[in-house]
């Protein structure tokens, strides 16, 4: 009853672990070859169970013949798992030693069977049973080897931490099995069978299913869980050894970094000058110029294995380009709102100031119209404010109308205007000024049953100044303008400067 009930909870702890790593199975050749192991093992010990019973038909001696070979490639399933374990390329050595181990097995099927005891171990000649023993042994010594070996070698803590785990469990397999197989029999003789045998590799199994799940050994994932959380991601991701170099990159960080074709090796620096392996961003942002636009990025890195933090490091990809442009326009139409005119459209005196810094001087030669429109506060005092606001609504438009987008029009301060035209000469701003003011006299207005036109005092200044002495200057020459009897436009001159009405823009 207690060997029925040990039986039962060794099982169950086989398939519990069979099943985890099958559910998270990958393409990974760690995972695989440990699958394999993990499979081989259980046609062992379930087919094991069914030695005992049967009669010779064909099927039952096929039953036996699958368990007993099933038990012989036991070690070369296990050499094939440390081999992938380690990262170690299948070599001559492990092609020697599966060519053994199937040397084996043919003697064994040459030498008479007694398929009522199929275990070689056990034959009662005393020179077959050591030899075979031995054989059968060796791949699996060869296994231990290279794992010592490798715990030795490695100066990584978290793979000496694995391989030792999985050496304890492997030395209290052994043990097991030597006091099950050898021990019980000969000196005390008792025969269990192979129930031991099977407690011995369950708990190597186990002591490796503990390494993964405690170190993370192996990179168990599921496809769909890697397809989407990596290869699929909405972000770009690299994974990067400590030289710097991509050992796996996204799509999403291929279309981010400009290169389709990025592929393992490459170094990020590459892409990103200011990039280094040793630090651990966190949503830092860069900009890059791929094919004169700019991009702009946010990289967060961190270790992929806390255990080991300068193996590999994930460096995660965020695009920010939208959300700084977005961020742009909204803070260009909030500047463009409160540099705005809220009656006429036009920009507001702040916006000018702002711009061209009051005291500086134009970056390129600038002609500038200083419009005033005349008599404007008998239209108001006569017609109201009212009136008053639809003519300087109007006027504005004839101003829209007749400069180009790029030149700043401007409502510097009740019926005052400013035009800043840049790379225009004094001959060509003349005409404008000549064109607005045509436009202006055209208007009509009606009021108290009255209908009446306006007319304009320009004055024009050309020059690379200060803004604040072209805005004397033009205001001077406006002043001219409504002397000699308004409505007309006035070049400033020098010889005319004379008494010029001073003003600062601030």
């Amino acid at each position: 009853m207690l060997q029925l009930i040990a039986l039962v909870l060794i099982y169950g702890v086989m398939m519990f672990i069979w099943t985890f790593v099958f559910l998270n199975r990958s393409h990974d050749k760690v995972n695989q070859s440990f699958l394999l192991f993990l499979s081989n093992i259980l046609v062992w010990m379930v087919l094991n169970n069914l030695a005992d019973y049967g009669d010779a038909t064909t099927i039952t001696l096929a039953t036996k013949t699958v368990y007993w070979l099933s038990m012989m490639y036991l070690s070369i399933t296990f050499l094939f798992f440390v081999y992938r374990l380690l990262r170690r390329k299948i070599d001559w050595l492990f092609f020697a030693a599966l060519l053994l181990n199937t040397m084996t097995v043919v003697v064994r099927y040459l030498y008479p069977i007694d398929y009522a005891d199929p275990t070689f171990w056990r034959l009662a000649d005393p020179v077959v049973a050591p030899l075979m023993s031995f054989s059968f042994s060796l791949p699996a010594i060869y296994a231990l080897y290279l794992v010592l070996r490798q715990i030795i070698l490695t100066k990584e803590k978290r793979q000496r931490k694995q391989l030792n785990f999985i050496l304890y469990g492997i030395g209290l397999a052994l043990v097991i099995s030597v006091f099950s197989e050898y021990l019980l029999p000969a000196v005390f003789g008792v025969h269990e069978k192979l129930y031991l045998m099977h407690f011995a590799i369950s708990v190597f199994v186990l002591a490796i299913f503990v390494s993964i799940m405690r170190f993370r050994l192996l990179n168990l994932r599921s496809d769909y869980i890697y397809r989407n959380l990596f290869l699929n991601a909405s972000e770009g991701i690299l994974i990067v050894n400590r030289a710097g170099r991509v050992l796996s990159a996204n799509r999403i960080a291929k279309e981010l970094l400009h290169n389709p074709e990025l592929d393992a090796g490459e170094a990020v620096a590459n892409y990103i000058a200011e990039y280094r392996y040793d630090m651990d961003y966190h949503q830092h942002e860069i900009e890059l110029l791929q094919d004169g636009q700019k991009r702009y990025l946010a990289m967060t890195q961190y270790p992929i294995d806390e255990w080991e933090k300068d193996i590999s490091k994930l460096l995660v990809l965020t695009d920010l380009t939208q959300a700084r442009q977005m961020r742009e326009r909204e803070k260009e139409q909030l500047l463009e709102k409160s540099n705005i005119d809220q009656l006429t459209g036009l920009f507001s005196r702040q916006y000018l100031r702002d711009k061209y810094q009051v005291e500086g001087k134009c970056a390129v030669r600038t002609a500038l119209l200083f419009i005033d429109v005349d008599d404007f506060k008998n239209i108001n005092d006569t017609y109201g404010h009212l009136i008053g606001d639809v003519v300087l609504k109007e006027l504005a438009a004839c101003i829209k109308n007749n400069v180009r987008v790029a030149n700043d029009a401007v409502r510097f301060g009740g019926d005052e205007f400013v035009i800043v035209l840049e790379n225009v000469s004094a001959e060509e701003a003349y005409l404008v000024a000549e064109r607005i003011r045509s436009c202006a006299g055209e208007l009509e207005f009606s009021g108290l049953g009255l209908v009446f036109h306006i007319t304009l005092s320009i004055g024009l200044i050309e020059g690379a100044a200060p803004l604040n002495e072209l805005l004397e200057k033009a205001d001077h020459a406006m002043y001219t303008s409504k002397s000699k009897g308004k409505n007309k436009t006035t070049i400033f001159s020098e010889d005319s400067a004379d008494g010029a009405f001073h003003m600062k823009l601030n």
